[in-house]
């Protein structure tokens, strides 16, 4: 076992107790036929993304249950928007604002880098996680590079694929390495999450966890040091 894994594993175990619903939906890791594929890639795949898949391959990979109405609003521009519902989001609350978080399976993953450089982007880039507030689109995203796989939190809101630049990234938050951005979270479900109170019935199918903004900025400066 890698190390990587080793801290998914620590982090799948903090999530069950922070979020069981969202740790029961997590898919199964990747079978050995997509495993051969990903060696078949005229690019190669870094360990960490890897891993990560071998982990857990995103949560349900199904469209949501949702009706046409819904479906074409997120469809509308998004190629991720088929991949809406509960049973592939987790819903999170920070202060007023209500936050979806999907942890995207290997095909929506790789539709993504697909959808990159179809426009123009210039780095190969796997976003694997997006975190949306319905306004605002943030996309964590992996750099393919087998060396320095290093993962940018970046703000995608109306910024074509082009526009992805080595500037714009370095702009952004980053972690270097997969195993700081996991960390970092584990901290978070372990410190920065407040567990929805049982009397809160009508919150449990809307919210799976609230955040605290102000302990989610200090664990995240920490992570930085």
């Amino acid at each position: 076992m890698t190390e990587l894994l080793a801290i998914l594993d620590c982090f799948h175990t903090v999530l069950i107790q922070t979020a069981p619903k969202i740790a029961s939906r997590l898919q199964t890791g990747l079978t050995r036929a997509e495993e051969v594929q990903i060696a078949s890639f005229s690019w190669k795949f870094p360990q960490d993304a890897s891993d990560l898949y071998q982990w857990h391959n995103g949560l349900s990979g199904k469209p949501g249950k949702l009706n046409l109405a819904q479906k074409l609003l997120r469809l509308k521009g998004k190629w991720h928007g088929e991949l809406s519902g509960r049973e592939n989001e987790m819903h999170l609350k920070l202060e007023n604002r209500l936050i979806v978080a999907k942890f995207l399976p290997l095909d929506y993953a790789l539709a993504g880098h697909h959808h990159l450089k179809l426009g123009r982007c210039l780095i190969d880039l796997l976003p694997f996680s997006i975190l949306t507030n319905g306004k605002d689109t943030i996309y964590c995203m992996m750099r393919l590079d087998p060396e320095k796989p290093v993962i940018y939190c970046a703000d995608g809101t109306k910024l074509p694929p082009m526009g992805v630049t080595e500037s714009f990234l370095s702009t952004q938050p980053q972690f270097s390495r997969l195993s700081d951005l996991i960390i970092f979270l584990t901290k978070v479900c372990q410190q920065g999450i407040q567990s929805i109170a049982a009397s809160q019935e009508s919150l449990i199918d809307a919210i799976d966890c609230e955040l605290n903004a102000t302990q989610l900025e200090q664990l995240y400066q920490q992570s930085k040091r």
